[in-house]
């Protein structure tokens, strides 16, 4: 494992397409924003630990952040995605 330290605004690159940003730093919470292609999934791990496949935790993701009745919006290149 990779243990690196990141200031706000600080970037980690994985590969030639996805791109980590630092956000924000709050307390012992961490705000990252995620740039990556469409066909790269981007899930939290609590949604695959409870025995979901890649797809359930997908919806998963997608119900408990309301987005249940509109469809998944999809990682596009260029664009930053934050997580929660």
């Amino acid at each position: 494992m990779l243990v690196l330290t990141r200031k706000v605004g600080e970037k980690i690159y994985l590969g030639d397409d996805v791109v980590i940003t630092v956000t924000a730093i709050s307390g012992q919470q961490v705000r990252l924003g995620f740039t990556a292609p469409p066909e790269v999934s981007i899930l939290r791990n609590e949604l695959l630990v409870r025995g979901n496949s890649t797809a359930d935790a997908v919806e998963a993701q997608a119900v408990e952040e309301g987005r249940r009745q509109r469809p998944l919006r999809m990682f596009r290149p260029g664009r930053v995605h934050e997580s929660v």
